[in-house]
């Protein structure tokens, strides 16, 4: 019966690391080269349009459709902001 208890125990702290990853790496949007796929360097995190005042992170669907001869890159939302940009949620 403890050994029972102990498996669970391991394999629920197991889940609990791995769903906290997943929520870090969508909240922080560091998802390797999707930035990168838009041509923004390795340090982006996020992009807007240079005929827009709304940025996004990169993989949201808005920034899909922005033409790739405006977009503009963002390494943070302090950078964005300092620009006049708006960030909006996806």
């Amino acid at each position: 019966m403890n050994t029972k208890k102990v498996l669970v125990t391991l394999i629920i702290i197991i889940l609990v690391i791995i769903l906290s990853y997943a929520t870090y790496l969508l909240i922080t949007n560091k998802k390797t080269g999707v930035c990168q796929n838009l041509n923004c360097p390795e340090t982006s995190l996020y992009v807007g349009s240079v005929n827009s005042d709304k940025y996004y992170v990169c993989d949201c669907r808005y920034s899909k459709i922005i033409k790739p001869e405006n977009i503009i890159c963002f390494s943070s939302d302090k950078e964005a902001v300092e620009k006049g940009y708006t960030k909006v949620d996806c």
